[in-house]
């Protein structure tokens, strides 16, 4: 960057002197007005300049922000213990990932007690473990994290996503278990990996455009690479050839599966529905398939399953929590295919085929539950060792025993593996037992009546024996997209906090999946303003309850949770004394200025028409950000490295709500530059940013050790 622009004098003391100049005001950002007409509704945008990332004055506002906020923070007496705590909990603890069982094999993912980041491992059938692979060894630009990994049919092989960290832009290795070695292959910018039948290839998803750019996931291509091949990889299918209708801007992705003669075509965006084919797998790995329409969007299939010559397909369509339909793989047939009812119609999450029928994964708005549902006989639930989520299970058709994952508010996440014939599940014990104690605390499940009275349920999580009160400091957390649900999930970086007499909230708001599509579709779109007000009405419930006040609440949303964060400080500023944007996405009405936009359509998108535009502008935080307004204190995270929420998003937003809030409530935008959307993140990485989160809820409610010194 040229050397005048550093002579701006605020971005140049700010930059030597974080703290000691510039702690009561943070780095102000130029303005560049731009008024777009959309269909007749003229918009200001002052911060326009800030999407491109190529204005000399993004980077030096960047890191002066960022030498700002992490100036404040380090001013903040108690956050050196609290980050000691946090740090020993996550350090102490192992955790584990995907695991995926081959022939008696488990191949899982484990971040070890005491390191950063997760390497992939093996117990071989007698029980030994070794390393497969520790992507810190790796050699490449910059530290290589696992995006992604699946094990052959065969076993011999893993296919390994690798990126950069924080980027997600993955390069697929191909690693040979007997030697532990790395193959030459090595196919950059794909994701969606499936191994053919043999294990002797596999297809993936190319993406063809401009890393960074709007183009970068437009005409992405499903293609094969066959082990030892030489010649560029097959192209499995194009839009519009051989059967297959989509979008340039959607997702083109080509699947095997080991027990199946079959392979399916899948296109998809951001809606959770998918539009489906079929073809014979062999004429598909020759890129010479003819793929016959299986479903369309309209059929509401979210995901389906291959077992030998049947196909499995979970629908939603006339059915809010789901049916799971069985028809043809060959000749599929929606309309003559055969229901599957689970007693009082759960919502369905997921279907895995088992040597002995079907196992359904089940939500109930809390909790997860498991059926199984013998071919030709009557679905029974099993039990599960305590009460929490189950969030994920993997197994073949071909097998009698499935890999199940659960996880609780006080219990990390857990491998167990299921007999199908007993149901019966046996702890694999991939990590050592919680080192420290979980008894200490509890979670309390509750009900609000909303506004328009649909009912939201919330949980409130505690030490035990700590009275709330007015003075109880509260995180109060929602999402509330994409028919997500969200469920009890252990955190370890939770408890000190908790420990200091902090409450975690979570609010299941409409938009989230907890009680099917009704659920989800009640805060989409243009009903998203449920989901914000449920959040409003979660946290007036909390105050009425005197668990925290408006003095000792933050609210916090993450990723497409921005939208419930903005929106809700925006129409009740005075509720809350925090807000907390996590890689948020804040500014929906300007998608098509970055990468990740095929996903638009949950926000009633693209822009086409009128009502369109004003379906999105309407839900858009940053949009509506009211002059002369005292908004509640606000801290913004966000990774330099973000492929899914660009970094835009968090700055304009900081920039605007500094410039027309009244007050002198702070304003923070953090941003890790060597970070993306989480994902990636090292276990450092990590503790720093939620002790941060930590800091600034105790900061906001009035903690006297947490007030930063001046």
């Amino acid at each position: 960057m040229p050397i005048t622009r550093w002579a701006r004098p605020l971005l140049f003391l700010t930059a030597l002197f974080p703290f000691a100049t510039v702690f009561a005001q943070a780095p102000t950002a130029k303005v560049e007005p731009v008024v777009d007409d959309y269909y007749g509704t003229k918009v200001t945008d002052p911060y326009r300049w800030m999407e491109s990332g190529k204005d000399p004055d993004w980077l030096p506002w960047l890191k002066a922000q960022a030498a700002h906020t992490q100036g404040v923070f380090k001013a903040i007496p108690g956050r050196a213990q609290l980050l000691a705590d946090v740090a020993a909990n996550s350090g102490d603890l192992a955790s584990v990932g995907r695991a995926q069982e081959v022939a008696g094999r488990v191949f899982h993912e484990i971040r070890a007690a005491g390191e950063q980041d997760s390497k992939l491992m093996l117990r071989e059938a007698d029980g030994n473990v070794r390393v497969l692979l520790d992507p810190s060894k790796l050699e490449g630009d910059g530290e290589q994290v696992m995006d992604n990994w699946s094990v052959a049919p065969t076993g011999q092989h893993v296919l390994v996503a690798l990126s950069k960290r924080g980027t997600e832009d993955s390069t697929l290795r191909v690693l040979e278990v007997a030697s532990g070695r790395l193959l030459p292959v090595a196919v950059p910018h794909a994701w969606a990996m499936s191994w053919a039948r043999d294990g002797l290839g596999f297809s993936y998803l190319k993406f063809v455009g401009e890393l960074g750019t709007p183009g970068y996931y437009v005409n992405s291509e499903p293609r094969f690479h066959r082990l030892g091949a030489s010649g560029p990889d097959v192209v499995l299918a194009k839009r519009g050839a051989n059967g297959i209708v989509g979008k340039p801007e959607q997702f083109l992705a080509v699947l095997f599966d080991p027990d199946s003669a079959t392979a399916l075509a899948m296109v998809r965006d951001g809606r959770n529905e998918v539009a489906l084919y079929r073809a014979d797998a062999e004429a598909a790995m020759d890129g010479k398939a003819q793929w016959t329409p299986v479903a369309d969007f309209e059929d509401v299939v979210v995901e389906f399953a291959l077992s030998g010559e049947h196909l499995y397909l979970l629908s939603k369509k006339e059915a809010s929590g789901g049916r799971v339909l069985q028809t043809s793989a060959t000749t599929p047939d929606l309309a003559a295919a055969s229901a599957i009812a689970l007693p009082g119609e759960p919502v369905i999450e997921s279907i895995l085929p088992t040597r002995e029928g079907l196992l359904v994964r089940t939500i109930d708005g809390a909790s997860s539950g498991l059926w199984q549902v013998p071919a030709g006989g009557v679905a029974g639930q099993l039990a599960l060792p305590f009460d929490g989520q189950v969030p994920w299970m993997q197994g073949a058709a071909s097998s009698s025993t499935v890999l199940v994952a659960m996880t609780g508010w006080f219990t990390p996440s857990t491998v167990f593996r299921l007999d199908v014939d007993s149901g019966r599940m046996q702890d694999l014990a991939l990590v050592p037992p919680l080192p420290f104690d979980t008894d200490g605390y509890e979670a309390r499940r509750a009900l609000v009546t909303a506004r328009d009275g649909t009912r939201v349920p919330y949980t409130v999580v505690v030490k035990k024996g700590v009275a709330m009160d007015v003075d109880t400091p509260v995180l109060l957390e929602a999402y509330g997209s994409y028919g997500m649900a969200y469920l009890p999930r252990f955190n370890a970086r939770l408890l000190p906090f908790l420990d200091r007499g902090g409450a975690y909230a979570l609010a299941n708001v409409r938009g989230g999946g907890e009680f099917g599509r009704d659920w989800h579709y009640a805060g989409k779109a243009g009903t998203k303003a449920n989901t914000w007000r449920d959040a409003i009405d979660v946290a007036e419930k909390l105050v009425a309850d005197r668990v925290g006040s408006p003095k000792t609440l933050t609210l916090i949303g993450t990723s497409a949770g921005g939208v419930m964060l903005g929106g809700a400080i925006n129409e009740r500023p005075d509720l809350f004394s925090g807000a907390i944007a996590n890689v948020g996405f804040m500014n929906p009405t300007r998608y098509m200025s970055e990468q990740n936009y095929a996903d638009i359509e949950e926000w009633g998108g693209p822009i086409s028409d009128a009502a369109s535009f004003r379906t999105m502008f309407d839900l858009d935080p940053y949009q509506h950000i009211r002059q002369g307004v005292e908004y509640p204190a606000v801290l913004v995270i966000s990774g330099l490295n973000d492929p899914r929420v660009a970094t835009f998003h968090s700055a304009k937003y900081v920039a605007r709500l500094a410039a027309n809030r009244a007050g002198d409530a702070p304003v923070l935008l953090r941003i890790d530059f060597s970070a993306g959307h989480g994902m990636g993140s090292s276990r450092s990485q990590l503790d720093e940013t939620w002790t941060d989160v930590y800091s600034f809820v105790l900061w906001q409610a009035g903690r006297e050790d947490f007030k930063p010194n001046k």
